[in-house]
């Protein structure tokens, strides 16, 4: 997502554009599909407000008629999915939410489908995209942006060593609580199953966080989520990603040729560690025993931070759990309307429906 009125979503997922047409059918007919249990359907749930948008749908807050609570809900076109050839990152990004089970990210409630849509239906994080707050600011201190860093830290060693490459990295896939801390959201690039020292090579990401090792093609694995967290980690407290530009030509050349510049207000210990993340060269690329053990960290127990006992800089400021002044307007303010889907040749996603039955017995 850029950060113009329209709110482009700028990822490159193998060259291929994305579609920002999707609506909500208000009168999607829900059909029962026997791939798992049906606990869930589209009835079920009281469509509020529009609260986010990605590459293939938009994001629903969305409140459950049974249990009455509020849940983000990611509605995805099954033709546009089938179109971009990516089915299996779909179902890769189901599979991660189910298994998934962090401090810092969010979990899957629900998932089920219509004969046009898919929707995925997890936590609702009433402080909005760590974008909205960071173009906001300008800039974070280095103190707000420690904690930051530490908890995606986590949530990315969590998800290596499960196999998977996240792959996406950015200010509007990190969704800040009620509690000021944050959680990993959409894993529609990510990668499962990567075994130790295997590389990929899909070409996708957003350009401003791109690793060089995927730019050039030459193979990639979990290693390029850490060059990734550095640029963000540098975006947070410079203003900017490193070596931003309007013009990606020239962004991509500055990254692989020239020297990263540290601003003149950074700390010794975060350049030493933006300079340790942002290493061309992943084989020499700082590691995530060394990233914990980095004296920019000194301060933090990874212990305390996973447990959330490290109080936030900032806490967004709530009157209730449906007030959304800190969900951008671009996305609040648009209308809920209703795209027909002309013509139609989707297939049913087998396995894809879910619902957390814990949710029912409390």
């Amino acid at each position: 997502m850029g950060i113009c009125p329209q709110k482009e979503d700028s990822t490159l997922v193998e060259d291929s554009k994305t579609d920002s047409s999707n609506r909500l059918p208000l009168d999607a007919k829900q059909i029962k599909l026997n791939d798992q249990l049906n606990m869930v359907c589209l009835e079920d749930f009281i469509f509020t407000k529009v609260v986010g948008r990605g590459s293939f749908g938009k994001v629903m807050l969305v409140q459950h008629k049974m249990t009455k609570r509020y849940y983000a809900m990611k509605i995805l076109r099954k033709d546009v999915i089938q179109q971009k050839g990516q089915q299996v990152h779909t179902m890769n990004e189901r599979q991660i939410l189910e298994v998934a089970q962090h401090p810092f990210i969010v979990q899957l409630h629900f998932a089920f489908q219509t004969p046009e849509k898919l929707y995925l239906v997890t936590d609702f994080l009433a402080g909005g995209e760590l974008f909205y707050h960071l173009r906001k600011s300008k800039k974070f201190s280095e103190e707000r942006m420690q904690l930051y860093a530490a908890e995606l830290i986590l949530a990315l060693e969590y998800l290596h060593k499960k196999g998977i490459i996240y792959r996406d990295l950015k200010p509007e896939n990190i969704l800040i609580g009620a509690d000021g801390h944050l959680k990993l959201t959409d894993f529609g690039l990510s990668r499962i199953n990567l075994k130790q020292g295997e590389r990929t090579y899909t070409f996708c990401g957003t350009p401003e966080y791109l690793a060089p090792e995927i730019l050039l093609g030459q193979g990639h694995d979990q290693s390029a989520d850490w060059w990734s967290l550095g640029a963000l980690m540098y975006e947070m407290i410079a203003g900017a990603p490193p070596f931003y530009s309007n013009d990606k030509g020239l962004m991509f050349r500055n990254r692989l040729e020239k020297k990263i510049e540290m601003k003149p207000w950074f700390s010794q210990e975060v350049s030493s560690l933006l300079t340790e993340l942002l290493i061309n060269e992943p084989t020499k690329r700082i590691t995530i025993d060394q990233i914990k053990a980095h004296p920019f960290f000194d301060s933090l127990s990874w212990e305390d931070v996973y447990h959330k006992k490290v109080n936030p800089q900032f806490i967004p400021k709530l009157k209730d759990e449906l007030d959304l002044q800190n969900i951008d307007p671009v996305f609040t303010e648009e209308e809920i309307a209703d795209t027909p889907i002309d013509t139609l040749k989707a297939c049913t996603f087998e396995k894809f429906t879910y619902a957390n039955s814990q949710i029912f017995k409390q």
